[in-house]
């Protein structure tokens, strides 16, 4: 008897066990990614106007005079739709400055350089724009980056299509094993960014043929979790 009730009480706490413990859940995790181009609204730059000097004095006062011609000329690109977005100065000694044969000793330089940040909006005028730039004779070009107005509408597209593109592996792997998706558990983001779109233009000259890029490519990645359960 007593070898009978241990039994009956073995069976009864497996069983309440069982019914407390949760069916293990089965789900599956993908990682999509989404990319859409978007055609660029403008253009934007960064142009020097470097002002070399032996003194002090004599690099600023060259400077100003620089600096004032460069102002003008910039003014004059407002008919392409050209606006200075910013601008800094910034002075400073340079040593170890080449020198004449005949000088022993290499002179510290003194160095002054106005930046002027530049965002052209109409990229049908930007040959017209890099080249009247070039003419003035006093910029240094850097780097052209073009973007757009709207990049948070573009990121979020990509994200859309980084959805989308998970869900349709997911429902393929689903197939393939004979189950199906259910609902969603789990949605982790991942990186989304505009993949940039740039020329160098180190050099410019007057006539110079820049072509802008036709789209600018935007990049979302994501990982999404499902629960699958069985086909009925």
């Amino acid at each position: 008897m007593r070898i009978a009730a241990a039994l009956i009480a073995t069976m009864l706490v497996g069983a309440a066990y069982a019914q407390t413990t949760p069916a293990r859940e089965s789900f599956i995790s993908v990682a999509g990614e989404g990319h859409v181009n978007v055609a660029p609204d403008y253009a934007e730059f960064f142009v020097d106007v470097v002002t070399r000097g032996e003194s002090l004095e004599a690099a600023t006062r060259l400077h100003t005079d620089r600096a004032a011609k460069a102002t003008a000329a910039l003014r004059a690109l407002a008919k392409y739709n050209v606006n200075v977005e910013r601008s800094s100065f910034r002075l400073e000694q340079v040593r170890g400055a080449a020198r004449p044969p005949e000088k022993k000793q290499a002179s510290p330089e003194y160095r002054a350089t106005t930046t002027f940040a530049l965002k052209a909006n109409q990229l049908s005028a930007l040959n017209d724009v890099i080249s009247a730039i070039a003419g003035a004779g006093v910029f240094e070009v850097r780097t052209v980056r073009y973007g757009i107005n709207d990049e948070q509408r573009a990121i979020d597209d990509a994200r859309r299509e980084a959805v989308k593109n998970a869900r349709r592996q997911a429902e393929v792997y689903a197939d393939a094993a004979g189950v199906k998706l259910a609902e969603i558990l789990e949605i982790f983001d991942g990186v989304a960014q505009n993949l940039g779109s740039e020329a160098a233009l180190r050099a410019a000259t007057p006539n110079v043929q820049v072509s802008p890029p036709a789209t600018i490519p935007f990049r979302a990645g994501i990982n999404i979790k499902w629960r699958i359960v069985a086909k009925p």
